[in-house]
């Protein structure tokens, strides 16, 4: 596999919380702040090259179009799924530049929010805010944003999740990848679990990387 120089405008891979920092401008509501004190909370990350790559109906998504790395594609709130059939998330312009960085394809926030936020108390600015208060706090492997293609082994690699982020254990990391063409298993997404605004056990684990994986700088 070769690889491929991105131009990466999505999250950087010492800090995403490097490219939230308007989000200091929007305190978070006391309706999102009692909702992040407990329950079950899954934030889905995917390895944007390997789908663009894997995936080519996704070729037009922005994303894919702009060279991200890293991008959200929702967070489970515990709430249960799809019930916001046909609603649209409401999102300032201010905080939309935001989640623009992170999420940014319409209709994957729509999704997201259609599937999952649409079920929690939560108001969709709101939903979308715990989402880059989540985000804003996670660090990842330098792996994940350097444009180039590696194979790594998972405990290597959930090793570097758990340093990088205090109180992160290997249960609070589900990987999940996809044969490429030389059936080397692709990691396509991490989601990373949370008990309230504290790192938690995953449940309904896929785990099916096996013990070595490539992370897809692209092409």
């Amino acid at each position: 596999m070769t690889s491929k120089q991105y131009n990466y405008s999505g999250w950087t891979a010492f800090s995403i919380a490097t490219l939230l920092l308007l989000q200091g401008t929007m305190a978070m509501s006391a309706q999102a702040a009692n909702a992040s004190k407990s329950g079950h909370r899954v934030l889905m990350i995917e390895m944007t090259p390997a789908l663009c790559n894997l995936q080519p109906t996704r070729s037009r998504m922005r994303q894919c179009l702009e060279g991200y790395s890293l991008t959200v594609s929702g967070l489970d709130m515990g709430y249960g799924e799809s019930c916001g059939r046909g609603s649209e998330p409401r999102i300032t312009p201010l905080q939309l530049k935001v989640v623009n960085r992170i999420m940014p394809d319409t209709t994957v926030r729509t999704q997201a929010w259609q599937r999952y936020g649409a079920c929690s108390p939560l108001s969709s600015s709101n939903y979308f805010r715990q989402i880059t208060n989540y985000a804003g706090a996670l660090k990842l492997p330098n792996e994940l944003n350097t444009g180039n293609s590696y194979t790594v082994l998972k405990s290597r690699f959930i090793g570097q999740m758990t340093s990088l982020n205090s109180g992160m254990t290997p249960a609070s990391v589900d990987l999940i990848c996809q044969a490429g063409t030389q059936r080397q298993m692709i990691l396509t997404d991490v989601h990373v679990c949370y008990e309230g605004s504290e790192f938690g056990n995953c449940h309904n684990v896929v785990d099916n990387c096996g013990s070595k994986f490539v992370i897809s700088g692209g092409k």
